[in-house]
């Protein structure tokens, strides 16, 4: 790639290697949909109770169909990889198994036992960290993002959140807040790094 220094290919590199989750307009949906609900699981809006499932299932329903669209946008503005069987197997395997348990286990063990410090905060500050370093580094909001939401666990001790149901609802908003910024700020990122693919009329690889 003439007039491209190393450094910048290393980039370009790295995203193509992880474009999905670089797609940071794909998350946006999600992140609205985590902020609504968990505001609603915590009080601060409500719906009459038979419209309670009809409502939470409409969210999951057009988060999933407005992240599908951006995916579409993506392919046609900067085109499609064509991923290396097992590239990433090591890092699927580690996130089943370890990451995502982990994460969950936190949640439920928030909820259920209710510990003076939630430990929510600091596994999925750790989440973060691991997500951004797995997939091609950079976007260094997340490492913004990541004290913010470890220092989120710190609320029950100081008596700013009853600790239990409240405040692990109160921090699922606070992950879509991320997921809405860190998603708008990916893509930025994204757009830097890669530029649209001609207007040909013809979906291209990258």
């Amino acid at each position: 790639m003439p007039g491209v220094i190393p450094k910048d290919l290393e980039r370009i590199q790295a995203v193509t290697a992880n474009y999905f989750f670089w797609q940071g307009l794909r998350w946006v949906p999600m992140g609205a949909a985590l902020l609504a609900l968990g505001l609603y699981w915590s009080g601060w809006w409500r719906v009459p109770a038979p419209w309670e499932d009809a409502l939470q299932l409409g969210v999951l329903g057009v988060t999933l169909a407005i992240s599908a669209a951006f995916g579409r946008y993506y392919r046609r503005r900067f085109g499609a990889v064509r991923g290396i069987a097992g590239m990433h197997a090591r890092r699927e395997r580690i996130k089943w198994t370890l990451v995502y348990p982990a994460m969950a286990l936190s949640l439920i063990a928030d909820t259920l036992l209710a510990p003076p410090i939630l430990l929510s905060g600091f596994v999925w500050a750790a989440g973060i960290l691991a997500y951004r370093r797995s997939t091609g580094g950079g976007r260094a909001h997340y490492l913004v993002a990541a004290p913010l939401l470890a220092a989120f666990g710190f609320l029950p001790l100081v008596g700013l959140a009853a600790p239990g149901k409240a405040v692990v609802s109160l921090f699922i908003a606070a992950v879509g807040v991320v997921f809405i910024i860190g998603g708008v700020l990916d893509h930025l990122e994204l757009t830097r790094v890669l530029r649209p693919i001609p207007d040909t009329g013809d979906e291209a690889a990258v």
